[in-house]
């Protein structure tokens, strides 16, 4: 676990989910953002996105991007973070990642983090795109 790490309503059983979707994936948490943007963002970065984090990626064997796994809570929904949430989504696409994002709205039971049978069906059908 990193230090000082957190970890978001649904991100643990995803990380579950995930893990016996991709067995042979390498999976991590809690990302720095610049560690998946390319050169050309970098150079670009403010202060304010160094410190950004996405919550889960996997690395893939057979894929030679990763998937970057958003968690979209309520919050996300608003002006402001809508606005950063589009640019960062953009970035990573140009930079070679697929992304993902996982919304409360679209899964309550992940969010819920009861049920990992219904939880995986709902993650399933929006990581279809991506298999």
């Amino acid at each position: 676990m990193i230090e000082n790490e957190i970890i978001g309503q649904g991100e643990r059983i995803i990380i579950k989910i995930v893990s016996n979707l991709f067995p042979e994936a390498i999976i991590k948490r809690q990302v720095p953002l610049e560690q998946l943007l390319s050169k050309e963002f970098l150079e670009d970065m403010g202060n304010r996105a160094k410190k950004e984090t996405v919550d889960i990626v996997v690395y893939r064997p057979l894929k030679n991007k990763p998937l970057v796994i958003r968690v979209q809570d309520d919050r996300h929904k608003t002006k402001n973070y809508s606005i950063i949430d589009g640019r960062q989504k953009w970035e990573l696409e140009e930079s070679n990642c697929d992304v993902l994002d996982v919304w409360k709205s679209d899964c309550p039971e992940i969010f819920k983090e009861k049920n990992i049978d219904l939880a995986t069906q709902e993650f399933k059908k929006i990581l279809r795109y991506y298999l």
